[in-house]
């Protein structure tokens, strides 16, 4: 029964009071706070913590953590014990209790806890609005609250700080001087030192709005979007290597990085680069930028072997996806909503109202979603193509007519010998048949669609000259019966001399128009006169399997002077499968799919070989004469119209190729959506039925209901997500940003959990401020340029970072911003701004990313970053954000600097101090080297030392020395060399952190 309130008696008389009137405190007090405060979490059907509050019996039987309360002992009732305290636990929704509260809870326990028999309670409904927990509430403008000291606001967002200020008894600091502040905002903004000449311009300029126009240069230059993309690489937890065992590279991921950077450089509006990133593919399907975005949903760590390797149908496999699937869930809404949906895996949320088929719901969003490279190029573009093609294809064809309608004494002569030619070469024995083949050859990765680029190549070692290069096709044996299986429709085969092919020579190309499959015939490519080391096959346009696309080649020979010099050679592929027969080591192992292929090292083979060689090279010969007779009794128009068409036709291909090589990247590849249901306990062996795709029931504003046309349609998943986190009504949204923005900008959110806006993370210092400056954002479009200029112009940015004794005693720890904090510089601010100041830093961007390591493709590859050739490579010395990021094997110089881990989100960078870190900044090759450039630098601006140490300074610190400076730098460099001194500046603390 539900027990009714009576008689408004005072629970102070509860002790040594009667039955009744014990009843009637219970039902007027005890009873309502419990119900209101309590039982949305802790009633028979929740029992959050395993605590049930709804019955006497219930609550002394307690939950995880021992019984409720302990009648008449308050210091051992864990009631009490989670109430109490300026840092109390509980209520996780609204307001703490009151004083009157507490006294009431006290004085019940100590009278016994008595409570009435039969008496059962049950929460009194939703808690309203102003009580659900802060994030979960609707946004709402807040006033610009009133301060005593007006003349110290510049901008609103300055009200919200001093009023808390003055609320605490303290006050702000003073500005900072106007040093000190160009360079704190450029290397907030830009991750790199303001040159000498903008400082001096900075601090003559005495305009009004010197400063403004200051932050707006800043916010207008591309390394805007270098610094503040790398921060939100960090939340996407992004990597260009798969991570676990087999971290295998992500060639393609790139893409993803330069397009964030763009992103913030062209100040996208924030409900838009959510949407992309979700499903731009789906919502912007003629934007090329839509696809590259979706590369967020797929930058985490991704199980190769239990991917790839794992048989279909399998637990392990199950469970890899469902794993899989829970990164994508994770990462989505703690990155734009800062909540830990992951915690609702296995059973509901044990803090936040998030029932575990909510989780499921999410992860029915991303069923569908494979991960791979996927062309981008935009439909126009190739369209216009193809109809170019089409075009002069037609054109073409019409020229032959005119050639094959040539009639000439010299021509007939020239068919009868290619006829006897090509009888002769038929006329050749057949080679001896071989041993039964063990394996298949090399098999790429299954793919959805056949325009998906793959590629394979072999590394013969050193340079060598080149003859020819033999593709074989794979026919094997574990198949039903397919001469050819694999080979592509279209394809390339380039020559280099390093392994990334970054100047690659062409030896054929095929991409143009589909090729008719050979069968059981190698395909051969003629390399007269270049040499190379590596050589690699591309394949631009895949064979059809059954529904699938695959490329795959029994053999690839290289033969120099005569003899295969590919047999046993290193393999490289994009992707591969490595089970049975298939591995990229089979591709050189001398064998086709049947049968050992011809060993040209034996006398009569060889002679065989060489006599069909020498006839294809004669019948191509005179076929070439053949063509070259017809095109010169050609009348002038025709033959100068033939060459055109060619010349346009080779310049189209190269376009196409270029679009089909380098117009992909690491994204989501859709497929049709597996079934999703809940799992009990997380258990892929205990579903407990099939759930639908929606959002978070707990989340005020957006319906969490997606009403999808076809339900069946992968792509409308993840566009019904990306429209309810981008929904203007979703504040979790919006304040997770702002928050972001701040956190970057102070060295602390107003929230210092950025990730975790539930009960478990911290509670907003200012939500007032955090609320203004949400609704600010989102009305005003989601620029985040003009939220950095709301953020940087104020005059809380503007304050000194000097120790206040006062201050400190109050607020020791600056959570009210009475002063600027002190920052150190992140580990790639550090490497950029002493390449910045040692006048090496090469300001190309985007593209492909720079490797410190020597890189060794195996099972499990090998990253090694003791190569000192890489270390001092003038390729590296570009911005960090454009590094190779591997997942297991960690730059060490940065790693020492607490970069950020890419196989988790990290919303905050670690800040430590340890003897590693001061070691490495001393004594790394890198730094060893770059101080020696940063005196050479020096030396040619002057052979004065005096001079050498000012410009100096004012390269690494924005300002001169003092003469006591300047003297004993100086005396350091003579007695130990310029080069020293220069690692000495990079070593102090006024480098390496931003006042």
């Amino acid at each position: 029964m539900r027990l009714s309130c009576v008689t408004p008696l005072a629970l102070a008389c509860l002790v040594g009071s009667t039955p009744s009137a014990h009843a009637d405190a219970f039902a007027d007090r005890i009873a309502p706070l419990l119900e209101k405060r309590c039982l949305a979490c802790h009633d028979n059907a929740k029992k959050r913590g395993g605590l049930d509050l709804s019955t006497r019996a219930a609550a002394l039987r307690g939950g995880d953590s021992g019984p409720a309360f302990v009648a008449g002992a308050t210091g051992k009732s864990l009631l009490l014990q989670m109430v109490r305290g300026p840092k109390a636990r509980m209520p996780r929704a609204g307001d703490k209790l009151d004083a009157r509260e507490l006294d009431d809870l006290t004085r019940w326990v100590d009278a016994g806890a008595p409570w009435p028999a039969g008496v059962a309670l049950k929460a009194t409904g939703p808690a309203p609005v102003e009580e659900r927990w802060w994030s979960l509430r609707p946004l709402a403008r807040p006033p610009v609250p009133a301060v005593r000291n007006k003349a110290w606001v510049r901008t609103p967002l300055d009200a919200f700080v001093l009023a808390a200020l003055e609320s605490k008894g303290l006050s702000p600091s003073p500005e900072v001087d106007r040093r000190t502040l160009v360079r704190r905002v450029t290397l907030d903004l830009h991750g790199l030192p303001p040159a000498p000449s903008e400082v001096e311009a900075f601090v003559n300029d005495k305009r009004p709005d010197a400063y403004e126009r200051l932050v707006d240069r800043l916010l207008a230059s591309p390394a805007y979007g270098e610094r503040w993309g790398r921060h939100w690489l960090d939340v996407a937890h992004y990597g260009d290597t798969h991570g676990y065992d087999k971290d295998k590279r992500r060639d393609f991921a790139w893409h993803y990085r330069d397009y964030v950077l763009r992103s913030f450089n062209k100040n996208k509006p924030y409900g838009r680069f959510i949407e992309e990133q979700i499903a731009g593919d789906v919502l912007y399907p003629d934007d090329p930028e839509g696809t590259i975005a979706t590369g967020f949903v797929v930058a985490g760590p991704w199980d190769f072997v239990g991917q790839v390797e794992l048989r279909e149908g399998t637990l392990d496999k199950e469970k890899t996806r469902v794993l899989d699937r829970d990164d994508m869930v994770s990462s989505t809404l703690s990155t734009f909503m800062s909540l830990t949906v992951g915690c609702a895996r296995c059973h509901d949320h044990k803090f936040d109202p998030i029932p575990q088929k909510d989780y499921y719901r999410l992860q029915a969003v991303f069923a569908g979603v494979e991960r791979g490279n996927r062309p981008f190029a935009d439909r126009t573009a190739r369209a216009t193509l193809e109809a170019e093609r089409a075009a002069l294809l037609a054109h073409r064809e019409g020229l032959r007519k005119k050639v094959a309608a040539v009639r000439h004494p010299r021509l007939a002569r020239l068919d009868a010998e290619l006829t006897a030619q090509r009888a002769r070469l038929a006329a050749l024995p057949p080679f001896p048949p071989g041993a039964p083949s063990p394996t298949n050859g090399y098999h790429s990765g299954i793919s959805p669609r056949p325009d998906m680029v793959k590629w394979v190549q072999i590394d013969l070692g050193q340079v060598r000259p080149l003859d020819e290069v033999r593709l074989v096709p794979a026919r094997p044996t574990d198949f039903p019966d397919s001469p050819g299986f694999g080979f592509p429709a279209r394809f390339r085969v380039e020559a280099a001399d390093e392994p990334t092919f970054r100047a690659p020579r062409l030896l054929a190309d095929h991409t143009g128009a589909d090729l008719t499959s050979p069968g059981d015939n190698p395909h051969r490519i003629s390399a007269k006169g270049q040499k190379a080391r590596h050589v690699r096959v591309t394949a631009t346009r895949l064979w059809k399997r059954t529904n699938d696309y695959v490329f795959a080649l029994a053999e690839m020979e290289v033969l120099s002077d005569g003899r295969n010099v590919s047999r046993g050679a290193g393999v490289t592929a994009l992707d591969s499968i490595e089970a049975g027969r298939w591995s990229r080591r089979h591709l050189v192992d001398g064998f086709g799919s049947r049968a050992r292929l011809p060993d040209t090292t034996d006398a009569k083979i060889a002679a065989t070989v060489r006599q069909r060689d020498e006839l294809r090279e004669a019948i191509a010969k005179t076929a070439r004469a053949r063509a070259d007779l017809a095109h010169a009794l050609l009348a002038p128009e025709v033959r100068a119209d033939l060459t055109r068409t060619a010349d346009r036709l080779a310049g189209l291909e190269r376009r196409f190729a270029a679009l089909a090589s380098s117009a992909q990247a690491y994204a989501v590849v859709p497929r049709p959506p597996r079934p999703i249901s809940l799992l009990h306990r997380g258990n892929v062996e205990s579903p407990r039925g099939l759930v639908t795709p929606g959002g978070l029931a707990c989340v005020t504003g957006p319906s969490p209901e997606f009403a999808l046309a076809r339900p069946g349609d992968e792509g409308l998943r993840r566009a019904a997500l990306a429209k309810w986190i981008a929904d203007p009504k979703n504040a979790l949204t919006w304040r997770s940003i702002v928050n972001r923005a701040w956190h970057y900008h102070f060295g602390r959110g107003l929230v210092d959990t950025p990730n975790d806006f539930g009960r478990n993370g911290s509670l907003p210092t200012h939500p007032e401020l955090l609320d203004f400056l949400a609704i600010e954002f989102r009305d005003g479009g989601g620029s985040l340029k003009e939220l950095h200029r709301l953020i940087v112009r104020s005059a809380a940015y503007r304050q000194s970072s000097k120790h206040n004794e006062a201050g400190a005693k109050i607020d020791g720890d600056n959570r009210y911003l009475w002063r600027m904090n002190r920052r150190r510089l992140d580990a790639e601010s550090v490497r950029d701004v002493v390449l910045a100041v040692s006048g090496k830093l090469d300001r190309t961007m985007g593209g492909p990313g720079f490797e410190m390591f020597r890189f060794k493709d195996d099972h499990s590859p090998v990253y090694d970053y003791s190569d000192l050739k890489k270390a001092h490579d003038p390729a590296t010395y570009r911005r960090t954000v454009y590094r190779f990021t591997v997942r297991s094997v960690p730059s060490p110089f940065l790693d020492s600097l607490d970069c950020a881990d890419p196989n988790l989100n990290v919303p905050v960078r670690n800040a430590t101090l340890t003897a590693l870190q001061a070691l490495a900044l001393l004594n790394n090759p890198f730094m060893v080297r770059q101080g020696a450039h940063f005196a050479e630098r020096l030396t040619q601006a002057s052979g004065e030392a005096e001079a050498q140490v000012e410009l100096a300074y004012r390269l690494a610190f924005g300002r001169p020395p003092d003469a006591g400076e300047r003297a004993a730098v100086v005396a350091y460099a003579k007695k130990h060399g310029l080069a020293n001194a220069c690692r000495v500046l990079f070593n102090t603390n006024e480098f390496l952190f931003i006042d």
